[in-house]
């Protein structure tokens, strides 16, 4: 029996869509790209070109395309909720770039509409499906580590040239709480999928001369006494990783969320009785790794993972939005 080709219809021409996520689809045989959409024709028509595809001059265009199954949306944050909501009621399947909402409020009604009408509703975190981070799990659940006691994460980067850039921006959900502190969060419940963590405390650091916060970070406890310590920021010499230490050994992972394909990532492993051990680990591209999650989904017709992460990611985020904002 032949499988099913779905068409993927592009709403924004982010970099992000350009340079990673549209070229992963485009290399699927599973996928088609249908067509591709801006506010400007002038702007999308080079990239639709390019796929030989179509190329709308808006997103409501794109929207009313009955071709297209899936809509990938890589807009800013804070147009998430408007497109995500047209998108599931013209029908469509979506899979959205972090985060999904501004607050939880806004992710419960596209979830729920998403449920209501099964239709698969994703936040795209590639990194979850680059081999290293199953290898960690994996690593973690063999007790090499013992039992563990903390998970470190911290995700930041230099400021950008561009004083004008989105993430800068309030209107459009700026903030490095949500970019790169979303990834520090997503990394702990897919590290340790099995421990429920809560708030203890954390702290946004908004500067007079911004309108968001440029860093920050969380201080979480599980019920199993795992403490985690986030740490993410605009404003910051480059780490891109997590620790974990446990009560035999520590593991480190040097490149956890922005691994190019090319690149071998290193864990490092520590242990008493076996010493520093560094770990080099197969490249793999996970834009494309994630992309065949997506196809196997939509084949499975089983969205329900994905309901419960969009749900539990946003739970984390307006935890320590709560918190920073009552004290």
């Amino acid at each position: 029996m032949s499988q099913k080709t779905y068409h993927i219809g592009i709403l924004g021409c982010a970099n992000i869509a350009t340079r990673s996520v549209i070229p992963a689809f485009y290399r699927h045989p599973r996928f088609k790209v249908a067509a591709i959409a801006s506010r400007n024709i002038q702007k999308a028509s080079p990239i639709a070109n390019q796929y030989s595809c179509k190329g709308y001059g808006s997103y409501e265009e794109l929207l009313s395309d009955e071709e297209i199954d899936l809509i990938y949306i890589p807009l800013p944050t804070g147009l998430h909720h408007e497109w995500v909501m047209k998108a599931l009621h013209a029908g469509k399947h979506v899979l959205c770039e972090k985060s999904l909402g501004v607050s939880s409020n806004e992710v419960k009604e596209m979830v729920n509409f998403a449920t209501a009408n099964h239709l698969l509703l994703m936040e795209n975190f590639q990194f979850r499906f680059h081999p290293q981070t199953q290898w960690v799990k994996d690593y973690v659940m063999s007790g090499e580590l013992g039992d563990v006691r903390c998970f470190r994460s911290q995700f930041g980067f230099p400021p950008f040239n561009d004083s004008n850039n989105i993430r800068y921006g309030k209107q459009l959900g700026g903030g490095a709480l949500l970019d790169a502190g979303a990834y520090t969060l997503k990394s702990m419940t897919v590290i340790l999928p099995m421990e429920t963590f809560s708030l203890r405390g954390a702290s946004k650091i908004v500067p007079q001369h911004s309108e968001v916060d440029l860093y920050g970070g969380a201080f979480l406890e599980s019920t199993n006494g795992i403490i985690a310590e986030l740490a993410y920021g605009f404003d910051h010499f480059y780490q891109c990783g997590f620790e974990i230490w446990g009560s035999r050994g520590k593991l480190i992972s040097t490149r956890a969320y922005t691994a190019p394909a090319n690149l071998e990532p290193v864990i490092i492993v520590e242990t008493a009785s076996a010493g520093r051990k560094e770990f080099v680990l197969p490249a793999a591209d996970h834009f494309s790794l994630m992309v065949d999650h997506v196809a196997n989904i939509l084949d499975n017709q089983d969205f329900d993972e994905e309901y419960r992460q969009d749900l539990l990611q946003a739970s984390y985020i307006q935890q320590i939005n709560d918190y920073c904002d009552g004290i």
